[in-house]
């Protein structure tokens, strides 16, 4: 059994994941780090597969924090927990620039891994970031490939006993309502190309999880995912 947090759990692959580890029999606890509060009675409508009340809602506890001070607000969200989700992620245009991205793909994931390490039980942390992710890319050639590279650096600082998972999905499917907010997405629909669904990367990231702790896999100290293995542990499920 292994006791779960995920950052960055209300986005497209978080909450996926969430109702993921909340219906494996191998995760007895899942801390859902958000930035607001979510009501028992309202996980439903945020993490889907989830039913009120049911044992799977049970597992979920709902941590709000303040990412510009994790480090003051993370509270027990790290406490007892054996293995840290991180899917934060954004885009310039989201986030209004190339500081906010950074601020949020650099920042927000370093500072979760620290808070994640120092909490003491934590054995391994999985990082989802892009694939073609090269650390040896300028930040002049893309901000976005070498920002995602230094929080890759970060957390591998961090030296968790059973080390590092690093995800590297290709084009990700949100889904046709999440795609319709950003504009690579939307092309892609509107030409009927289909990336990898983010229920599969979740359920690919679940099963890493379970068949580590269970010794299947062997800890690396950096072990990187790209798309093909994600697909092939997502359909060993």
């Amino acid at each position: 059994m292994f006791r779960a947090v995920v950052f960055g759990s209300t986005g497209a692959t978080g909450r996926e994941l969430v109702s993921e580890l909340a219906h494996s029999d191998a995760c007895s606890s899942v801390n859902a780090v958000t930035r607001r509060e979510i009501k028992k009675e309202d996980l439903p409508k945020v993490f889907p597969n989830i039913v009120a009340g049911s044992p799977e809602a049970e597992k979920i506890r709902v941590h709000p924090v303040d990412y510009e001070r994790l480090n003051e607000t993370a509270g027990d969200s790290c406490k007892e927990v054996d293995v840290a989700f991180c899917c934060l992620g954004t885009t310039q245009s989201e986030a209004g620039g190339r500081a906010g991205f950074t601020k949020v793909d650099l920042g927000y994931v370093s500072a979760a891994a620290r808070e994640a390490r120092e909490a003491g039980s934590v054995n391994h942390f999985a990082l989802v970031t892009a694939q073609g992710v090269n650390r040896s890319c300028p930040r002049l050639i893309s901000n976005y490939i070498w920002t995602k590279a230094r929080a890759e650096e970060e957390v591998l600082k961090q030296d968790f006993p059973k080390g590092a998972s690093i995800w590297h999905p290709g084009f990700l499917d949100r889904g046709k309502d999440l795609a319709s907010k950003r504009f690579t997405e939307k092309v892609a629909h509107w030409c009927g190309l289909s990336g990898l669904p983010v229920a599969d990367l979740a359920r690919a990231m679940r099963v890493y999880a379970e068949q580590l702790t269970k010794g299947d896999i062997k800890p690396k100290a950096e072990d990187i995912i790209e798309t093909k293995d994600i697909r092939a542990y997502c359909d060993s499920a």
